[in-house]
């Protein structure tokens, strides 16, 4: 690395913290979800990508919110399988039958 790359490097003066919906306006979007309606309760948040099992919180969103711009799909199987509901961007609620807590995987649309 020469010293011009360092200079400039350097020169940064300031780094801000970006609040979530800001992060996620940059981003394209994410996914959050929560095992309590209202979106109350533990949280899995900021899902930015496919998830084909989303693991410890498989079958307990009973809330959601995506940010952003980009619809999200969710599906009641795990690897993208089973019933399925498109969530639209900007939009957030609770989930109701079949969907609460039987949600496993979910990616962008």
């Amino acid at each position: 690395m020469n010293n011009k790359q360092i200079k400039d490097l350097y020169s940064i003066e300031a780094v801000q913290d970006l609040d979530h919906e800001a992060a996620a306006t940059i981003s394209g979007g994410s996914l959050d979800l929560s095992d309590l309606k209202g979106g109350k309760g533990k949280r899995l948040d900021n899902i930015a990508k496919a998830r084909p099992s989303l693991g410890k919180f498989d079958k307990k969103a009973s809330w959601y919110e995506v940010t952003g711009k980009r619809d999200w799909i969710v599906y009641t199987g795990k690897n993208f399988t089973g019933a399925s509901r498109t969530l639209k961007a900007g939009t957030k609620g609770n989930f109701f039958s079949p969907f609460n807590n039987s949600i496993e995987s979910a990616k962008p649309a």
